[in-house]
């Protein structure tokens, strides 16, 4: 085990939040650590070269906080449990599959690792795409069980910090900031390319991920502080929408405002395939809501909607006239990271992977072979071929619970800024999982995903009418049995 430079930062500013700080400024230290995607705290050398991000690392003071005396205490940590019970169940499930299945379904199938490069026999571009190896266990099981364990640590932290008085608008305002230097850092990744202030992103990139090409046709693709443009514009798409969700809730709307248009801005500028996907399923919801709820825009959210609409089409009216060429080369890239992406190489791998989890499904009777044991291209993949029926099913009853689709508060502006919040982070929660439906390599749906559900979870506890219509909590005998 290595500690990096920014595992020593990292860890130092965690200790004295935790000395001296309060419990809430460890928890945004903790979520503001979530921008730094590409980022290592800790080697890991004895696991294959994987490696803890600066979140997952300051995520064990948080918890500890918590429990310390002058924290939540056990009975507030017991609470969180009882509303993420079915999260419970699906991490519990995940990690016992990943210890135990890939070594009772070894060699039945054959499957693509999630890390590392497997040589084919033969050297053409098929055999690459269906590069595989027969099913045993691997660190990658060992990993992925523990990163599961932190989405779950994630989930419980943030709904006993957030249920607080005040908890809403101090998550609301940490999104925004989250959402304003996730976008800055992408612009500023693209325009310090090639200069030596790169080296600033090169040594915050210091994670032992596959750091993909960020170029083409002479256009420099957005990454940000991450390895990759797709995992850049994942990460942006869901606190887009967060932030655009509270400011039409008018919580902190300047903040949040502000946000929501430079992310916006930066996806739209990404050329990444899936920051589009992101924005098209989010206009999809926003359309079939305006048509079926009343009064969901108010009057000066549609004239500054409409105002940014126009101001957009009116910069691509005026760069097309100005700069054919530019606009023609703009036109190819779009083309090329759209379009053309279901017939290139990447997009037919991609593909492959994500039929790997219908078929180890399959093999495995609906038991799944145990998370980390393949990669895949899609997060709904990935929990079917590694946790089977029962990972699905308290994930499904999770994602419920959090989105409470019963709740009225959750398709318009009920006036109460905890509910209003609530509702926020359960249409990003939405969207993320749609996204990483698409993109995903395993079944850890990751803290973004756990801050947002235990978010949405916790701030709704003080409204008897969403109570009343959220799907219910895991029964206090169940959890107490799992």
């Amino acid at each position: 085990m290595e500690l990096t430079l920014i595992g020593a930062a990292e860890l130092t500013l965690a200790l004295a939040l935790f000395a001296f700080g309060s419990m809430r400024a460890l928890f945004a230290l903790v979520i503001g650590s979530t921008l730094l995607g590409g980022s290592a705290a800790v080697y890991l050398g004895a696991l294959g070269g994987s490696s803890i991000s600066p979140a997952h690392f300051a995520l064990g003071l948080l918890m500890l906080r918590c429990l310390i005396p002058g924290g939540i205490g056990v009975e507030g940590m017991v609470a969180a449990l009882r509303a993420n019970g079915w999260l419970v169940v699906f991490v519990a499930y995940g990690v016992v599959a990943a210890l135990v299945l890939p070594r009772i379904f070894a060699g039945e199938i054959d499957v693509t690792p999630l890390r590392g490069q497997i040589r084919p026999r033969y050297g053409t571009e098929v055999a690459r795409i269906l590069a595989v190896e027969p099913l045993h266990f691997t660190a990658q099981n060992l990993t992925t069980a523990v990163y599961m364990i932190g989405t779950l640590a994630m989930a419980l932290t943030t709904h006993a910090v957030l249920r607080g008085p005040g908890g809403a608008r101090m998550l609301a305002r940490c999104a925004a900031a989250i959402g304003t230097l996730h976008a800055l850092t992408g612009f500023a990744g693209v325009a310090l390319r090639g200069s030596p202030l790169e080296a600033v992103f090169l040594f915050l990139r210091n994670g032992s991920y596959a750091q993909m090409d960020h170029e083409w046709g002479g256009f420099v693709r957005m990454n940000g502080l991450w390895p990759e443009a797709s995992s850049f514009a994942a990460f942006a798409v869901v606190w887009f929408v967060f932030n655009f969700e509270c400011w039409l809730r008018r919580i902190e709307a300047r903040r949040t405002g502000m946000a929501a248009l430079l992310l916006g801005l930066a996806l739209v500028a990404s050329t990444s395939s899936t920051a589009y996907i992101g924005l098209a399923l989010f206009a999809v919801i926003m359309v079939l809501r305006t048509a079926t709820t009343p009064r969901l825009l108010p009057t000066d959210r549609v004239a500054w909607i409409a105002i940014a609409t126009l101001s957009a089409i009116i910069a691509a009216t005026t760069m097309m006239v100005l700069n054919p060429a530019l606009a023609a080369a703009m036109r190819g890239l779009l083309e090329h990271m759209t379009l053309d992406k279901a017939g290139s190489f990447s997009g037919r791998q991609r593909l492959f992977w994500a039929s790997q989890g219908p078929d180890a499904f399959l093999v495995s009777y609906g038991l799944g072979i145990g998370p980390g044991s393949f990669r895949s291209s899609s997060l709904a993949s990935a929990i079917l071929g590694s946790t089977g029926v029962i990972g699905v099913g308290a994930f499904l009853l999770h994602l419920g619970r959090a989105y409470a689709p019963l709740a009225a508060s959750t398709f318009r502006r009920s006036g109460d800024t905890g509910r209003d919040t609530a509702a926020a982070a359960a249409w990003a929660m939405l969207v993320g999982v749609g996204v990483a439906s698409v993109s995903a390599p395993s079944c850890d749906p990751g803290l973004t995903f756990a801050i947002l559900s235990g978010a949405a979870i916790a701030l709704r506890t003080g409204s008897p009418r969403a109570a009343k219509h959220a799907v219910p909590a895991m029964p206090t005998g169940l959890l107490q049995t799992a």
